[in-house]
């Protein structure tokens, strides 16, 4: 009987990964909602089917029997003397009404076995074939570009999880702004993943340092001194693990900066035909000429049209996440124009207009920046090594030296530091250029 409830208990944990698979199937396919429904509800029945085993199953186990009442004699005094026993019911006996049932599943051909009630067995097997029905065509569905994407498990989470994850659960109030910079930089991982992740790497680095050091020590005893390479190599993984998130909000801030007064022109062009600001969405998610802010869009429609939210409370919530500010703006007032019933077209095209203005400004105060950083340039780079070397040569002419320095040690200072510096210039002005 153990096994009879063991095996119900797995299949009910396949249908629920079943029925997670359904729901985000639904994301972008609201057109087929009624048939997602359908497939949920086959699901649903078969589960509660399993789930009424389990009472019967458990009292199968049980070697407790249960007692039932009997009517009082009609002559007390005539009863016998002798005391009476009750019997128990056998160790793990199965009950009568429960049969087993098993089948082989068209979708993954394997063959399965479940403990049923008799009287839902016709009922469970309607609701199977509907069901797997159903998970055939999703499963054609997703073969086709629907805009559904399913992002398969971080096999390095699902392991830094199995070691960590009691540690970083415990360390997640702690890093309450590295969660939020995660959800903001779109980062796929929940922050207890992500810190297991990061205390996994920080140990494979120690131990990857001791292994550095040992093969130093072992080549010669005076690099005892290089014992801070593990404690280095530590810093360095939990300095990029914790800089991450931040850099990738900060990508993605940048990036619908640039998108954002295109993408509200456009939606601003779709306002003008009065359709419902959910299919103006929708269709901006398509057209996938914006995807930095299609992915913002996406996070609205997911609230609407899975999670149950009316529109002006999803934009409202995506509005407070979102790193970009001008968007969330966007959105704050997208959600008041249409609680107030405002004329959508109109706002769309004022936004656009400002955030061109945004655009424009943005762009002229990089070109007198870069005008800037080409004097710079030019003074430090191109005009100081003349100098120098003019200077170097004077001096040689006249027999004097410069801290006690040959000339080929100037000279290799001298385009060590023209290297260092034109790194400097090219990684400042890769951060500061806007996109093209």
């Amino acid at each position: 009987m153990f096994e009879d409830l063991k095996g119900n208990i797995e299949h009910e944990k396949t249908i629920v990964l079943d029925m997670r698979s359904v729901v985000a199937s639904m994301q972008g396919n609201a057109s087929s909602g009624d048939f997602y429904l359908t497939s949920l509800r086959a699901l649903a029945d078969q589960l509660s089917l399993l789930n009424d085993t389990i009472p019967t199953l458990l009292k199968g186990w049980s070697s407790i029997a249960a007692m039932k009442p009997k009517a009082p004699s009609a002559k007390p005094e005539a009863q016998s003397s002798k005391p009476k026993t009750r019997s128990l019911k056998p160790l793990f006996q199965t009950p009568k009404k429960l049969v087993k049932m098993s089948y082989v599943s068209p979708n993954t051909k394997e063959k399965k076995m479940i403990t049923i009630n008799k009287e839902d067995r016709k009922a469970f097997l309607e609701g199977l074939k509907m069901s797997e029905d159903s998970l055939k065509k999703i499963g054609k569905i997703k073969g086709r570009k629907t805009g559904v994407v399913i992002r398969k498990p971080n096999p390095y989470a699902g392991f830094s999880n199995k070691y960590f994850r009691e540690y970083s659960e415990s360390l997640t109030p702690k890093f309450s702004d590295l969660g939020k910079d995660l959800k903001r930089g779109n980062v796929p991982l929940l922050l207890t993943s992500y810190l297991s992740m990061a205390m996994m790497s920080m140990s494979i680095a120690f131990v990857l340092g001791l292994v550095v050091f040992g093969a130093l020590l072992i080549s010669s005893l005076s690099n005892w001194l290089y014992f801070v390479l593990p404690f280095g190599f530590v810093g360095v993984a939990a300095t990029g693990f914790y800089l991450y998130p931040s850099s990738e909000a900060s990508s993605v801030n940048k990036n619908i900066s640039y998108e954002l007064p295109f993408a509200t022109i456009h939606m601003s062009a779709i306002a003008s035909s009065n359709i419902s600001p959910s299919k103006i969405f929708k269709i901006l998610i398509k057209s996938g000429e914006y995807p930095n802010v299609a992915a913002e869009i996406k996070k609205v429609v997911t609230q609407v049209d899975v999670y149950g939210y009316d529109l002006v409370t999803s934009l409202k919530n995506v509005a407070l996440r979102t790193s970009n500010k001008k968007l969330s703006e966007l959105f704050s007032g997208l959600a008041t124009n249409i609680s107030s019933g405002g004329a959508l077209k109109n706002y769309l095209e004022k936004k656009s207009e400002n955030f061109l203005v945004d655009y424009r400004l943005e762009r002229q105060k990089y070109s007198a920046l870069a005008g800037t950083f080409m004097d710079v340039y030019i003074s430090i780079l191109i005009a100081a090594p003349l100098i120098f070397m003019m200077m170097l040569i004077i001096m040689n002419t006249f027999g004097l030296g410069m801290g006690g320095l040959s000339l080929e040690a100037l000279l290799a200072l001298a385009i060590g530091g023209i290297v260092i510096t034109n790194i400097v210039f090219i990684v400042v002005l890769n951060i500061k250029q806007p996109r093209v």
